[in-house]
């Protein structure tokens, strides 16, 4: 008797087989910066230059790592690392809130995500995640020491990275 209803709704048009498309675009890289997350770039871009003598620069390619659920509507701005050796392996990306706590609580909720569930299957295993907040804004970085060929320099612009604003811890 099942089979017949399947066979009816098939006669009928229906593609049971289809998902449903989602219900409104997702969010890429802004094509104009919030003054939040463009005052967080140009930090971003003078501490790297200081402390790891690379620079920062605007991701024109496609780039959006897994995220927890809080951050994917969230206006966002995409950026990599200029490794001179490695151009392609370090990206940032800035996340805005409305405000400092509404930052300060999505970085709770990072944290959770990225240290266990999804997302420690979703990076290479020696993945290190840099997460911190200044003011209304998330700076998330994930870097693989083993899928670079410029460590030191990676290295150093990673922790240059994980030291900016105020830390937000993610330990597995």
């Amino acid at each position: 008797m099942a089979l017949i209803g399947v066979f009816a709704l098939a006669a009928c048009g229906l593609n049971l087989a289809e998902t449903p498309a989602p219900s409104g675009p997702l969010p890429t890289a802004l094509a104009s910066l919030t003054p939040a997350i463009a005052g967080t770039r140009a930090a971003l871009d003078a501490a790297l230059r200081a402390g790891a003598q690379v620079g920062l620069e605007d991701a024109l390619e496609g780039y959006r790592p897994a995220e927890p659920p809080v951050f994917v509507f969230a206006p966002r701005g995409v950026f990599k690392v200029r490794l001179p050796n490695d151009p392609n392996r370090l990206y940032v990306v800035a996340y805005s809130f409305p405000n400092g706590a509404a930052a300060a609580e999505a970085g709770r909720q990072a944290a959770a995500f990225y240290a266990g569930g999804p997302a420690l299957v979703q990076f290479p295993a020696d993945t290190r995640f840099a997460l911190s907040q200044v003011g209304e804004v998330l700076v998330f970085t994930a870097w693989s020491p083993a899928s670079t060929s410029d460590q030191a320099t990676a290295q150093g612009a990673f922790d240059v990275i994980r030291a900016f604003g105020q830390a937000i811890p993610v330990s597995p």
